[in-house]
């Protein structure tokens, strides 16, 4: 009988309680701004996907830059960064090679490095 009773009163409490919900709050964003979000995941991705390639990997090794960290650096990058990062690099001309990118991709981690926005090259 006991626990009838207790039975009883947790059903009253779920029954009570259990058509409680949250309230979702969902809100409308716009086309443009959903683009825009899209293409500069899309331009992070691409100088993302440029540093694996080997022979660009190659080449900042060679120049001393530590392969991860740079990643990380790009990976931490605001959009207007990653923009100019990736517009230069659509302004090199075709078939330039990997050494015209790792110049630009050197320069722009000098330059942020100088700044003090990194510290990627300890003795700059």
């Amino acid at each position: 009988m006991k626990n009838r009773k207790y039975l009883n009163l947790t059903m009253a409490g779920l029954l009570a309680f259990g058509g409680v919900q949250a309230q979702a709050n969902a809100g409308m964003i716009e086309t443009s701004q959903f683009a825009a979000e899209i293409s500069m995941q899309e331009q992070r991705n691409s100088v993302i996907d440029l540093m694996a390639r080997q022979d660009v990997a190659a080449e900042l090794a060679a120049m001393g830059v530590d392969i991860e960290k740079a990643r990380e650096r790009v990976a931490s990058l605001s959009d207007a960064e990653i923009t100019q990062l990736h517009n230069k690099l659509d302004q090199l001309p075709a078939g330039s090679g990997a050494a015209g990118t790792v110049l630009v991709v050197l320069l722009i981690l000098i330059l942020l490095d100088v700044a003090g926005v990194t510290d990627i090259f300890p003795k700059i």
